[in-house]
């Protein structure tokens, strides 16, 4: 997957997709990085050409040479992310395979204050404990966002087994701002103004999806894309 080509939907995909998409989406929309609001809405597809393929430096479930990778811009305390975790996991559990799950960083700051902190914690838990640290933290903090706090994260990082002077060296260093910036740079570039943003990936193109669409639907958007010409 070291090679992505430009995918341009074709009008009758977009079609699709689009009604597919309407039928049930919900997303915190960033539209103004000054002054985002947050609304409820049903987005259109946007065609993202720009994403960087998949890598092990991702945090990944499932396997890097999955035909396909939805790739999730996200932010630990969107509601709606929260939403769609558990439906992103039951797609690739289903997959046998077929399918993998990157997560990157969508902090949207201005509504979310709590969100970038979260994401810099997640990194300093990777640090230490790897992927399946990383993924752990993340379903905790989702579990119960009500407790977001620096406090919290870093009692959930030693519950994990990480050493409590290295994560709060980690965290006070600031290291991973700009894995941080850079994810949401790349999201906001190739049409993620809002979270959830997930891109479905795969080598022949790539398309991004706004919204916590419920499962029925973003299997029905994943066939479509998939079925593709």
């Amino acid at each position: 997957m070291s090679e992505n080509k430009k995918f341009e939907l074709s009008p009758s995909i977009s079609i699709i997709i689009a009604g597919v998409i309407i039928a049930g989406s919900i997303v915190y929309v960033n539209t103004n990085p000054a002054a985002p609001a947050a609304v409820g809405q049903a987005p259109a597809p946007s065609t993202a050409t720009n994403v960087r393929a998949p890598s092990a430096q991702d945090h990944i479930v499932g396997s890097l040479t999955a035909p396909l990778v939805l790739i999730e811009y996200s932010d630990f305390q969107c509601p709606f992310c929260n939403v769609v975790h558990p439906t992103l996991k039951r797609i690739v559990d289903e997959s046998n395979g077929q399918i993998a799950w990157v997560y990157r960083h969508l902090p949207l700051e201005s509504l979310h204050p709590n969100a970038r902190p979260a994401a810099l914690a997640s990194e300093c838990v990777a640090e230490q404990l790897g992927n399946d640290g990383f993924w752990k933290f993340a379903g905790i903090i989702f579990a119960d966002q009500s407790k977001m706090s620096a406090d919290y994260y870093a009692q959930v990082a030693v519950q994990l087994g990480a050493n409590k002077a290295k994560f709060s060296s980690c965290i006070s260093s600031n290291k991973y701002a700009g894995v941080v910036d850079a994810d949401s740079q790349e999201a906001q570039q190739n049409g993620g103004n809002g979270t959830p943003y997930t891109v479905l990936y795969d080598k022949k193109g790539q398309t991004g999806v706004s919204g916590a669409l419920p499962y029925n639907t973003f299997t029905s958007v994943i066939k479509t894309f998939q079925g593709r010409q």
